[in-house]
């Protein structure tokens, strides 16, 4: 919160020793002790935009300047730059006719002295009035609250710096009731009861003061404001107007006629309108399918076209929008005596204003009271962004399955901590999404990602653009209902962190082992202790397996319990699947999730004994044409392995066992393995191993171009095989006599077949 006297912004000066007229009636002049010689002193006019600056000499300082009659109005005078904290060392001047002098001890115009006459009894009796006591002590509060972040005290001192506001109000009214035959009021009038929100009140203060005292600019100009609110106040008839859109085309107020139609005053520029964009791309989402839309008026600048559509399409502002593209100086503004942005007018059908300035939440609640039930497109979700951006974000990406079945990529620029993107779903989904710099990939680290649930609905995302996983979302139920799933198995998270930690060390160190060619002994060792680990976390794993898949049991029409079951495919059994899949609701099932599940229990029904061993072909290892039809009539051990696989490669002396043992009774073994991106890695692995006396082909895999897969020839999908090592043993006649995989049967079970079949 800024305080209330001197809080106006200066542009850049740009000066050349510019004299304000010919014939000067206005005298400024002084001494200020202690400024250095190559010091300059500047003066500018608020309204007239007039500016002239002079380096002090010996006999001090000097202005001249005319002002006709009536143009009193407020000047700044400033000696050097603003400081970085935008401070200033200057003061705000009521000029009109006559002579001020300033001297001064230090190079500090606040310890000025104003003499002169009545230009400086304006200035003095302004400074002297009553005042409101303790109102600086409270500023100074409220910035050490801000700085340390106390949310419950700034709003407390929020509530009684208002307070003191108001009482120094009161004050200032007397104050010009006291001095109402005198230009001197425009102090008081135009820093602290100029208030837009209640002109009624300031007309009344006004009705009081003579015709001399507002004859200057600034009272003539809150007289402007007062008869425009007569005229566009709540309740009148909006002003008709017409501007140009962002194509050229003229549009008018009166196109909207019969709608509920929001005014809005912003522009490319303003960063408070940016930061409110948000709220009313939400409104506008919600409830224009209800008689509702918004009419954006822009006051950017000339030459700012492309910059003015440029932010419309950044901040997803899918409305009208007009523009003359005059600034401050838009006629459209001029009409409505718009003195700052963001503004805005909500009019009825019948072009009726029934209310201003509607912000943040308080417009979604006149809407609401007005239309009822918001109504948004079918399957559309948006999402409002307000962030904390210590990670210097530019932009947020997002992906997820749009409606249309097809994976969506998309992103939205960040401007100053906010942004708004809309979506649309066929149902909720998951999304996964990550925050970065200009220039910068996708990032690497797990921790740099936010995955969430998005539905059709306004969804809310806070927190810190460097802290991801921290992230609060709002506006989800099952996102909400996904918070909590997770917060099941946080205890096991927490465990698991520093082994699964050592865990990536290991494997690194692995891969870097074996990118500098070290010996078979040592990446085994390696290995090893990479195994171990993973032992370790076995146990937290299987604890939260059975917390999971409780709370999945206990809710079978979850979506939530539709997605994460995808994760327990492999831990599974086929009648398990089956059961789930039965307890779902038909939007489980016709949803991705749930039409994923159908295909995995087609695939484990073709994969599981009773079913036809689907047919497959390809290379051998020996590059000859390898089909499982052509060993009907014997019974054939299908191994789906890798040689990345430490369990896979570990049984492997134990399938030699078996393949020694029953390969003179007709049976086959065909290794089946997932190392198409490493055929040389395949290779060493069945020469080292000693399992070249069977037959291998590859798993059939194709990584394409946009990084997908085409999985038309992979001989594990028609059979449901999601982990390694899993082996399905088929009789002579094709049918599938054993499965032998997590969520199936075990090894033991397999030597116990092959010994019940062979008898031996």
């Amino acid at each position: 919160m800024k305080k209330q006297l001197i809080t106006l912004s200066l542009a850049v000066f740009t000066l050349a020793g510019q004299v304000f007229a010919q014939q000067p009636n206005t005298l400024i002049s002084g001494k200020l002790g202690g400024l250095a010689k190559d010091e300059w002193i500047y003066l500018s006019g608020l309204t007239n935009r007039q500016k002239d600056s002079v380096q002090q000499t010996d006999k001090g300082f000097k202005f001249e300047l005319n002002i006709p009659e009536g143009e009193g109005d407020f000047y700044i005078l400033q000696v050097g730059k603003r400081d970085a904290s935008g401070q200033m060392n200057g003061a705000f001047l009521y000029l009109e006719k006559g002579k001020l002098t300033i001297n001064s001890k230090t190079a500090e115009i606040k310890e000025a002295k104003f003499a002169g006459g009545k230009l400086a009894d304006y200035y003095n009796q302004f400074q002297n009035r009553p005042k409101a006591t303790g109102l600086d002590a409270l500023y100074k509060q409220y910035e050490e609250a801000q700085a340390s972040k106390k949310t419950d005290k700034l709003t407390e001192l929020r509530a009684a710096i208002d307070a003191k506001n108001a009482e120094q109000k009161e004050l200032d009214q007397v104050f010009v009731l006291k001095h109402k035959k005198s230009p001197g009021i425009a102090y008081p009038m135009f820093f602290s009861l100029r208030d837009r929100n209640n002109l009624a009140s300031v007309d009344e203060l006004l009705q009081q003061v003579s015709p001399q005292a507002k004859n200057n600019i600034p009272v003539k100009n809150i007289e402007h404001s007062i008869k425009t609110e007569k005229l566009t106040g709540i309740g009148r008839t909006a002003l008709p107007f017409a501007q140009a859109d962002t194509l050229g085309k003229l549009i008018s107020l009166s196109d909207f006629k019969g709608k509920y139609v929001l005014i809005d005053f912003w522009a490319s520029w303003c960063v408070p309108c940016r930061v409110e964009n948000p709220h009313v791309v939400a409104a506008y989402q919600q409830y224009k399918n209800k008689n509702f839309t918004v009419l954006g008026i822009s006051f950017d600048n000339p030459g700012q076209h492309n910059r003015w559509m440029e932010a419309i399409h950044t901040d997803n502002l899918r409305w009208t929008h007009v523009s003359d593209l005059k600034g401050w100086k838009n006629e459209v503004g001029v009409l409505y005596d718009i003195k700052s942005i963001p503004s805005n007018l909500l009019i009825d059908p019948n072009g009726t204003i029934i209310a201003k300035n509607l912000r943040g939440d308080k417009l979604q609640e006149k809407l609401e009271e007005l239309l009822g039930t918001s109504q948004l497109d079918r399957n559309t979700f948006v999402l409002t962004g307000k962030v904390a951006n210590t990670g210097q974000a530019t932009a947020f990406h997002i992906q997820y399955e749009g409606a249309d079945g097809k994976t969506v990529k998309d992103s939205v620029r960040i401007f100053n901590g906010v942004f708004s993107y809309i979506g649309k779903i066929a149902s909720p989904v998951e999304a996964r999404a990550y925050y970065i710099k200009d220039k910068e990939g996708a990032p690497q680290s797990f921790d740099s990602y936010l995955s969430f649930y998005v539905e059709p609905g306004i969804i809310s995302l806070t927190g810190d653009t460097g802290q991801p996983k921290a992230f609060n979302i709002t506006g989800s139920k099952v996102q909400d209902e996904n918070v909590l799933f997770n917060s099941l198995t946080s205890e096991e998270l927490n465990l698991l962190k520093p082994i699964s930690e050592e865990y990536n060390k290991k494997s690194m160190a692995y891969g870097k082992l074996k990118k500098e060619g070290a010996n078979e002994a040592v990446l085994n060792a390696k290995l090893e202790e990479c195994e171990q680990l993973r032992a370790d976390m076995a146990p937290y794993y299987k604890a939260m397996q059975e917390k999971n898949l409780a709370y999945m049991r206990k809710h079978p029409n979850s979506i939530i319990t539709a997605n994460r079951l995808r994760g327990y495919f492999s831990s599974l059994s086929l009648e398990e699947l089956q059961d789930f899949y039965g307890k779902m609701n038909d939007e489980n099932r016709n949803s991705a999730a749930g039409q994923e599940l159908k295909n995995e229990i087609k695939n484990l029904q073709g994969g599981s004994p009773g079913g036809i061993a689907a047919d497959f072909s390809g290379p051998d290892i020996n590059g000859k044409l390898l089909r499982l039809s052509d060993y009907r009539g014997q019974y054939v051990l299908i191994d789906f392995w890798a040689s990345w696989c430490v369990p896979c490669r570990k049984g492997n002396p134990h399938l030699l066992q078996l393949y020694s043992k029953y390969k003179k009774k007709g049976f086959e073994i065909i290794g089946v393995s997932d190392d198409d991106s490493n055929h040389a890695a395949w290779r060493k692995a069945v020469e080292q191993d000693k399992i070249g006396v069977w037959k291998h082909v590859l798993r059939g895999l194709k990584k394409m171009e946009n990084g997908r897969y085409d999985k038309s020839e992979d001989k594990s999908e028609a059979y449901g095989i999601h982990t390694l090592p899993s082996k399905i043993l088929v009789g002579p006649d094709g049918v599938i006599i054993g499965r032998y995989a997590s969520g199936a049967g075990t090894d033991a079970d397999l030597d116990a077949k092959l010994k019940e079949v062979f008898k031996f």
